[in-house]
């Protein structure tokens, strides 16, 4: 009798599986999907989201570049030292100060 009754509560979907896909299939249905105009605008977003950001990471990137390599190569120039030893410092100072308020 008990295994007739698992057996029924096994296809009514209280199987973990089961209702989760039938969870699912109801939360996609509440989704209000975009029409063609929205999703060409949000596409054009992320899109100039992502290349601005690529522009961005690439001039950090350059920027470092200089200063690390005027460093390791030419170390008379006072400016890029300069520059490094500055923001070392102000690193160590901000890890100093973050760790002190743990």
């Amino acid at each position: 009798m008990a295994k007739v009754a698992e057996n029924r509560r096994w296809l009514r979907g209280d199987w973990a599986p089961l209702r989760y896909l039938r969870e699912v299939q109801g939360e996609l249905k509440k989704v209000r999907w975009p029409d063609r105009q929205e999703l060409y605008r949000l596409t054009g977003v992320v899109l100039a989201v992502t290349i601005g950001m690529s522009i961005l990471l690439g001039l950090v990137d350059y920027f470092f570049f200089w200063l690390f390599g005027g460093i390791f190569t030419t170390p008379q120039d006072p400016l890029r030292l300069g520059i490094a030893v500055v923001g070392s410092l102000i690193g160590l100072g901000a890890l100093a100060f973050a760790l002190s308020r743990e």
